[in-house]
């Protein structure tokens, strides 16, 4: 059973894999997840000097908190400075990008996305933090 009650997720905890990310690489950190919730999820996503093609099977939001991030979409590239929020509907092909580090939180629904999609694999993302079910 899911417990009822506020989380706190602190930064501080995995800031060092920003200051430790390669260039062409990213990380996903899921700190919602359905083992937390039964509707959303979320996390954090460093990024640094890449493009992640992607099909995108959940609504999401995406908000910047440092450096540039930009979402391209049907050829439209959609650019975020820190505190700009942006929306992306499901069923779009769109890639993640930055020209140098970036940091962005999302937050995503359904929580089980994942699962619904058959999706195994997700770059960027730790495989201990990938769910199983």
């Amino acid at each position: 059973m899911k417990e009822n009650k506020p989380q706190l997720y602190k930064f501080s905890e995995i800031e060092h894999r920003l200051h430790t990310l390669e260039p062409g690489k990213s990380y996903i950190k899921p700190f919602v997840t359905s083992a937390v919730s039964d509707t959303m999820c979320g996390g954090l996503n460093f990024l640094n000097e890449v493009s992640v093609p992607w099909e995108l099977t959940c609504d999401e939001i995406i908000y910047c908190m440092e450096g540039t991030f930009r979402l391209t979409c049907d050829g439209v590239a959609y650019e975020c400075s820190p505190g700009d929020v942006l929306y992306v509907p499901k069923d779009n092909s769109i890639a993640y990008e930055c020209d140098e580090k970036c940091v962005i939180f999302y937050a995503a629904y359904p929580h089980d996305w994942k699962q619904q999609a058959g999706i195994t694999f997700v770059p960027g993302i730790d495989p201990e933090d990938m769910p199983q079910n």
